[in-house]
């Protein structure tokens, strides 16, 4: 492909700008290595403790997995602030020396790196997608089974939805229908054309119920802060630029930090009601606003469903063109 910028992300004079998007490009593929050699390992070897856990992304529907990928967090914040970019620009992006002595960091194997890295990206984007698919990991994609483990019968990933389909008699005993729950409203009716829930699996069906709640809440604030950030910001942030673009600075990435700090809180402090008699996402009423019936939660559905859509479409808008929710239209 030679040199491949058809978005035109970096300009001609632009140095530190582009810098800034190879030192994330070495980033990302350095960390996407990792990865894709992680999503393979663990098929047929896990850490002690995880043993009986799923491998692949679906962990992340267990609380281990959140618990590690918090855990990763943490980590990684603490590498980004020992290790940090030459600031006078006299070593090349993600050049961090040469702790092992190995002599090797040279101009081809620094090609070679950036090649790798962006195979690799696409290959955990690749292994993330097929995943979410089928409900197989990395090696299952192949039809491999795992050494010393009897996996012929394994169930498609709880990640994807398709959690371990109960017994036929529970089936019929049970008779939970997802077409019948709240949330199936016009034009659509009930719409899951990739089948994640099933006929007799509330525990699966509760679990993305939960889930579609929640991104929903986390959209609908998110959509009215990518709006209201245009004409007013924080003390401090007054010269930073709105929308995600803010990402491309040292204040951005610290605020997404805390946020996810604080989401970790939230998320020990509110927990799902573990006997099912309460909804998804029903936490209590603290305001006293007596307001969270049926109709109320058939509201915040379709809000969030639309806010999730309304977010997407501005990071998409603002990758294209590089304005803000409200620069779009003009303003």
């Amino acid at each position: 492909l030679g040199y491949f910028d058809p978005l035109e992300f970096t300009k001609v004079g632009d140095e530190e700008g582009f810098r800034k998007l190879r030192t994330s490009e070495i980033k990302h593929g350095r960390l996407a290595m990792m990865a894709s050699v992680g999503l393979v390992a663990q098929h047929y070897w896990k850490l002690p403790g995880f043993e009986d856990l799923p491998s692949g992304f679906s962990i992340l529907s267990k609380e281990e997995g959140v618990i590690g990928l918090f855990a990763l967090f943490l980590v990684s914040g603490c590498l980004e602030n020992a290790w940090r970019e030459d600031p006078t620009g006299a070593k090349e992006p993600g050049n961090f020396g040469d702790p092992f002595g190995l002599q090797m960091y040279n101009q081809d194997m620094r090609l070679k790196e950036l090649n790798n890295g962006r195979m690799a990206m696409m290959s955990v984007l690749g292994i993330f997608a097929a995943e979410m698919v089928s409900g197989k990991d990395a090696m299952q994609q192949f039809g491999l089974q795992a050494f010393g483990r009897n996996q012929l019968g394994v169930s498609r990933s709880s990640f994807t939805g398709k959690t371990s389909a109960p017994a036929k008699s529970q089936v019929t005993r049970r008779a939970f229908q997802p077409s019948q729950q709240i949330g199936a409203s016009e034009p659509l009716g009930y719409f899951d054309p990739l089948e994640f829930t099933k006929v007799g699996d509330e525990e699966g069906f509760r679990k993305l119920r939960t889930s579609e709640i929640k991104h929903g809440r986390l959209a609908m604030m998110a959509s009215v802060g990518l709006v209201a950030q245009h004409y007013w910001k924080l003390p401090g942030f007054e010269d930073l630029p709105s929308g995600f673009s803010i990402l491309s600075k040292e204040e951005g990435v610290i605020g997404l930090f805390a946020l996810f700090l604080v989401s970790g809180c939230l998320e020990n402090a509110w927990r799902e009601d573990p006997t099912g008699a309460k909804e998804p996402g029903n936490f209590g009423d603290p305001f006293g606003l007596q307001m969270y019936n049926q109709d109320m939660r058939l509201k915040e559905l379709n809000n969030g469903r639309m806010a999730m859509m309304s977010v997407l479409g501005i990071f998409a808008a603002e990758m294209v063109s590089g304005k803000d929710a409200m620069q779009q239209f003009g303003l």
